[in-house]
């Protein structure tokens, strides 16, 4: 069964690939991609997004979010030196510093509970939002009730002359 979120946990994971990797190799001096080296993120980012959004018997799992994500960090990494000529001239390695290292694995690690969260929280939330935002249905209204009688009975029909009044002295017959 598809999840109904699959397709915006997919389009989470992409670009939370994408920008993690390019905060990742600029904060640890590898600099910020520019030209070809931003078209390959963004087709590695793609790629990650696509996986991610593939249907599975039932939801995300931290796990399989955070391998994903891993390999989309590793994975732009190496987008991101292959595609800058200049990085690769002064002697930059496909294999990332430890520093970096560590922050893409801390920072994928936050983002896979992130997205199972918000993954989870999806439903009970465009609940919510579309109580508020649908407009409010009519309620349906009963059809009038109408009773015809075959014989009508008015009050001229009526004869009070049997009535005992209850009021007054009581009379001697």
């Amino acid at each position: 069964m598809r999840s109904p979120a699959a397709s915006l946990r997919g389009g989470a994971v992409g670009a939370t690939t994408v920008s993690l990797s390019v905060a990742a190799h600029g904060w640890a001096d590898g600099g910020y991609p520019s030209g070809s080296a931003a078209v390959l993120v963004l087709i590695v980012g793609l790629g990650i997004g696509v996986v991610s959004a593939v249907p599975r018997s039932g939801r995300a799992t931290v796990p399989l979010l955070l391998a994903g994500l891993l390999l989309g960090q590793f994975a732009s990494h190496v987008a991101l030196v292959v595609g800058d000529p200049h990085a690769v001239m002064h002697g930059h390695t496909i294999l990332p510093s430890p520093t970096m290292a560590a922050f893409h694995v801390a920072a994928s690690a936050l983002a896979a509970v992130s997205v199972c969260t918000a993954e989870r929280l999806y439903g009970p939330i465009t609940a919510v939002v579309r109580s508020v935002v649908d407009p409010p249905r009519r309620l349906a209204v009963p059809p009038r009730l109408t009773i015809a009688a075959s014989n009508p009975v008015s009050a001229a029909t009526f004869k009070f002359t049997t009535s005992i009044s209850r009021r007054g002295p009581p009379t001697s017959v």
